[in-house]
C-alpha cells in the first residue's frame, strides 16, 4: 500500500518513536545520575558533563541496535566520531542551559532539571535528523 502524500513513511514514523523511547531512558539515566552527583557536592558542569556522558554511550548502543538496527558507516570510527561530534554540540546546549538556569535563576534542583529538559528538547530534532542522515545511514559509504 503506497503511502498518502504528505505523511512521513512507516518506518521513518517507526525510527522516530524508537528513538523517542530511546532518549526517554537516555534521559532518566542522564538525570539520575546528574541529581546523585549534585546531591554529592560535585560542581554544575561537571555533574553535568559525566552524566550526559552516560546517556550519550547508552544512547549509542540503544540507537545502533534497536532504532536504526545495526545499520551505521562502513568504518565504525567513523559513526562513532560523528556520533561523538554530535552529542558534544549537545553538551554545549545542555551545559548552557544548566550554568544558565543556575546564574540568572536559581541552583534548586527543579530548576537545574527543568533547564536540562528545556535544552534535551531543543537538541532532540536536530540529533534524530543527523543520527539518521550522518552516523547510521540506511546505505553507509565512508
Amino acid at each position: 500500500m503506497a503511502e498518502e502524500a504528505g505523511t512521513l513513511p512507516r518506518q521513518t514514523k517507526r525510527q522516530a518513536i524508537l528513538f523517542g523511547a530511546v532518549s526517554i531512558v537516555t534521559t532518566a539515566l542522564d538525570f539520575g545520575v546528574f541529581n546523585v552527583l549534585v546531591q554529592v557536592g560535585t560542581s554544575l558542569l561537571i555533574a553535568n558533563t559525566i552524566s550526559y556522558s552516560a546517556g550519550i554511550a547508552a544512547s549509542y548502543l540503544l540507537n545502533k541496535r534497536w532504532t536504526f538496527q545495526g545499520g551505521g558507516r562502513d568504518k565504525i570510527h567513523h559513526e562513532i566520531a560523528l556520533f561523538v561530534l554530535i552529542n558534544i554540540g549537545g553538551l554545549w546546549v545542555n551545559n548552557l542551559g544548566v550554568y544558565a538556569a543556575a546564574h540568572l535563576f536559581s541552583d534548586s534542583v527543579l530548576v537545574l532539571n527543568l533547564a536540562k529538559l528545556a535544552a534535551g528538547a531543543a537538541t532532540w530534532v536536530l540529533k534524530y535528523v543527523t543520527f539518521k542522515r550522518w552516523v547510521y545511514p540506511a546505505a553507509a559509504s565512508d
